[in-house]
């Protein structure tokens, strides 16, 4: 495992911490919190996997009524969940796991066969 990784999971896992921390000790509405960061989480993650101008048009909408309804009804604490989405959400879309290829029985027989005969 590469140190960088290792040193950027650690600082997110106390930014996150650092996070909660605070919005306990100023009396922030922990239920906004977490409303705002499942709101924003799924977005975030799959950002980088929109292709198309349809989705991204799609995603602007979301964020402007989500933002709307945040602004009139005065849900401040949801930009919290919002900032812990963006830290979380965003380092899972970083490090997201590369593409693999699929296991198959018999092609591995057949690498095993071509071994032996080697």
């Amino acid at each position: 495992m590469d140190v960088k990784k290792i040193i950027l999971g650690v600082l997110v896992g106390l930014s996150v911490f650092g996070i909660i921390v605070y919005s306990v000790n100023t009396d922030k509405s922990l239920i906004q919190l977490f409303i705002g960061f499942i709101l924003f989480i799924f977005p975030i993650m799959f950002v980088s996997s929109f292709g198309s101008t349809f989705a991204a048009f799609t995603l602007t909408i979301y964020v402007a009524v989500i933002g709307y309804i945040i602004y009139i009804y005065k849900f401040y604490d949801t930009l919290i969940g919002l900032l812990l989405a963006i830290i979380i959400g965003g380092s899972i879309a970083f490090f997201r796991i590369g593409k693999y290829e699929i296991f198959s029985s018999k092609e591995y027989i057949k690498d095993s066969v071509k071994n032996m005969e080697d």
